[in-house]
């Protein structure tokens, strides 16, 4: 793990306001340089911690209708049925809970279509059973991270994809910083590039 520091903390949270300014307007507020910020957000984003910048739209206003989905299955199978739904445009969340379950929230444009969802989980024969539940009215949703002091961000190996539990490896390739878990790693890693970078362009 790698603590955030007071700048990525500040960025952060400027950025989880109003995600629309412009890096001059955010290095204003959070007090350093625009190449400074810059670097940061970079970082952050190829660390994963900043996934995108979206437009949050009102399912409510749009007319459309949400459900929660709570699937029982075994344990092993709760993965791969994940997967089939990982891409499912209706599906708006998905959570593979502790207690063998796992837990939607949907949204549809019409009940026809709940149906035809419904129909295709009866279809799975790793589902032990579900229960299904039309949200009525959201009182509170908030998508916004907790960003209080003293963060840890979790890296993972650029080579094997694993979370880095100790003091990672770094090197910097290409004017970017690379991470990861085991000297191993940072020189198979090193080889690829190399390899990609000697292959003849078609």
């Amino acid at each position: 793990m790698m603590e955030l520091d007071e700048l990525d903390i500040n960025i952060l949270r400027t950025i989880q306001d109003n995600s629309r300014l412009s890096l001059r307007q955010i290095s204003e507020k959070v007090k350093a340089s625009v190449p400074t910020v810059s670097h940061k957000i970079a970082d952050m984003e190829d660390f994963g911690v900043i996934r995108g910048y979206q437009t949050v739209l009102d399912t409510e206003r749009l007319g459309e209708l949400s459900v929660i989905l709570t699937i029982k299955a075994r344990p092993s199978d709760l993965n791969s049925i994940a997967e089939r739904f990982r891409n499912d445009e209706n599906v708006r969340m998905l959570f593979i809970l502790s207690n063998g379950r796992l837990h939607m929230i949907c949204t549809f444009g019409n009940s026809h279509l709940i149906n035809d969802f419904v129909r295709r989980l009866g279809e799975i024969p790793e589902i032990i059973e579900y229960d299904i539940s039309n949200i009525i009215h959201v009182v509170k949703e908030n998508q916004r991270a907790l960003i209080i002091p003293n963060l840890n961000l979790v890296l993972q190996c650029q080579s094997c994809k694993k979370e880095i539990r100790d003091n990672p490896v770094r090197i910097k390739s290409d004017r970017r910083d690379y991470y990861f878990c085991s000297n191993a790693c940072a020189i198979a890693f090193q080889e690829k590039m190399e390899e990609f970078r000697t292959e003849p362009q078609s």
